[in-house]
């Protein structure tokens, strides 16, 4: 059997396509654990099933892939018959996904027109939900710390530094200011949110780096790279997991969005934006390391000078850090430390991080 599964929040409609193609059954199901139980017990390990990338897509996965002989998650921003539908519901979607996937088993493994996500492991899966909340905890501290400044702008008082604004360095100082009630209340509401904001990064980031023990290796070889803190690698190889399923280094850089869409017809070539529908966290980091990367090597100090004529900042920024991930590709490749590697530093950043682990443990 081939099923197609429209994953809802709570529920699911999937349509089940006999090899035959004698029919299509319909199903519909809660994601209870009676009812999704009553589900998996009709299936078995020679079905096939494909479901659409949502939220807890993953965690379908995770029930299923045990019961059927492949289990699936495809790209929906890429699969041109769901994308490109003028008329979507579930059951529709489901019967497309249903059919697309018999059509690949039985005819034309393309992965063009069965686009996959891949699908890691349960601890990797753990790590990268780790970073999510990672990343929320931290814009909501710098939306905490703007109205901050802004209420101190407001009354008057200006040149504070986001960057300087703590709980620990700055609460007293404002609190003892010369303010009216209603701003003061604000102000201890506030910044007892930031003091929980911030000790709520800590404990994720201790857990980040706890948990990615897994990668200890690759670890070991990306702080190699000047600017590269094992936090920042283990984001970069919770996108990336297993450097070997990439093709080639254009690939890898595709996925991590560090590569512009081209569109190419007769002679005129345009180059577009990054890709926006793949992984989105290592990029977001490289950014904060570019300067130390520059200062690695002349060599890259000098493409960095050679791409800033004439191009904004933030495509020279793209281009660095695509630079840094092609060599960052080749180094996972080969498991060889960054050629210009500072030893003294590489070594600090790695006993620094064997103290957390230790600490924790």
């Amino acid at each position: 059997m081939f099923y197609g599964v429209d994953l809802a929040r709570d529920k699911f409609k999937a349509a089940c396509v006999t090899p035959d193609g004698a029919g299509i059954e319909m199903i519909s199901c809660s994601l209870t654990p009676g009812s999704l139980e009553a589900f998996k017990k009709r299936l078995t390990g020679d079905d096939y099933m494909v479901v659409e990338a949502t939220t807890n897509a993953f965690w379908f996965v995770n029930q299923i892939k045990d019961l059927v002989k492949e289990c699936f998650v495809v790209d929906p921003f890429k699969f041109s018959i769901i994308s490109n539908s003028n008329k979507k519901t579930d059951r529709i979607d489901a019967v497309k996904l249903a059919k697309k996937l018999k059509y690949y088993i039985m005819f034309d493994r393309s992965k063009d027109e069965f686009p996959t996500v891949f699908v890691p492991a349960r601890e990797v899966q753990e790590i990268r939900s780790l970073f999510t909340t990672h990343e929320t905890l931290k814009k909501e501290k710098n939306i905490t710390k703007n109205r901050i400044r802004s209420l101190l702008t407001q009354n008057g008082y200006f040149g504070l530094q986001k960057k300087n604004l703590s709980y620990a360095k700055t609460r007293t100082e404002i609190i003892n200011l010369d303010l009216n009630a209603g701003v003061r209340v604000q102000f201890e509401v506030l910044f007892d949110l930031l003091m929980h904001q911030e000790a709520g990064i800590e404990t994720i980031k201790t857990e980040i780096l706890q948990k990615g023990t897994i990668f200890k290796k690759e670890v070991e070889v990306l702080t190699s790279i000047r600017g590269i803190s094992p936090f920042i690698a283990l984001a970069i190889m919770a996108d990336v997991v297993d450097v070997r399923r990439f093709q080639n280094a254009k690939h890898f850089c595709s996925y991590l969005r560090a590569t512009p869409r081209i569109e190419a017809s007769g002679s005129s070539t345009r180059i577009g934006h990054i890709n926006k529908h793949s992984r989105h966290l290592s990029m977001t980091l490289l950014v904060e390391c570019i300067n130390h990367f520059r200062d690695s090597s002349p060599r890259i100090e000098e493409f960095y000078t050679r791409k800033s004529k004439g191009k904004n900042k933030g495509k020279v920024r793209v281009a660095v850090i695509r630079k840094m991930l092609v060599i960052i590709y080749n180094m996972l490749s080969d498991n060889e430390l960054y050629h210009y590697r500072d030893i003294q530093n590489h070594e600090r950043k790695l006993k620094e991080y064997d103290k957390v682990i230790k600490k924790v443990a």
